[in-house]
């Protein structure tokens, strides 16, 4: 795999380049790059400090984005499926049109984080914070919600939900709490 460094990833991209799968950019300050529409399949950019990125369309199938800050990253209509986003901070990032499929987002940080008209299929969310998650439009298909927490989520009657839940665990009050947010 090969390892780019922060500014040789800019200078190439300045000059047209999108093709970047399988390279290494882990631990690496990208905060606030435009890599719009680029080709990260299978990278890995494991521990970057990706606050404020922009991956609007860029395909991120199968990147390791572990232990990654994204704080306010725009994945607007990236392909972010099979990616690894485990312990990230996601607060407050863009995955409005999103698709995701084979995904993981176990233990991230999801507060105020934008998922509207995504498309989400058997992603794991092991101790994942939903916390006023903006769901509108969206759907989810085979994303166990029950084990992750869960508090004013925003959805509409156009939200899908689809084997997201185990019964037994949800309670009547999480329903409460999501009728109110209707």
């Amino acid at each position: 795999m090969l390892k780019l460094r922060s500014r040789k990833l800019q200078q190439r991209y300045a000059l047209g380049e999108r093709e970047f799968t399988h390279v290494d950019l882990s631990g690496l300050d990208l905060s606030g790059v435009n890599l719009e529409n680029a080709n990260l399949q299978g990278s890995n950019l494991q521990g970057s400090n990706l606050e404020g990125i922009n991956l609007e369309k860029a395909n991120l199938i199968g990147a390791n984005l572990s232990n990654c800050h994204l704080y306010r990253a725009n994945f607007y209509r990236a392909n972010l499926s099979y990616a690894n986003l485990v312990h990230s901070n996601l607060k407050e990032a863009n995955f409005h049109c999103v698709l995701m499929e084979n995904a993981c987002l176990d233990y991230t940080c999801l507060e105020r984080t934008d998922f509207s008209e995504g498309y989400l299929r058997n992603v794991s969310v092991e101790g994942a914070h939903f916390i006023r998650t903006d769901l509108t439009d969206s759907t989810l298909i085979d994303v166990n919600l029950s084990q992750a927490y869960l508090s004013n989520i925003f959805y509409t009657k156009l939200t899908k939900l689809c084997n997201c839940f185990q019964i037994e665990v949800i309670s009547d009050d999480f329903f409460d709490d999501m009728n109110k947010k209707v």
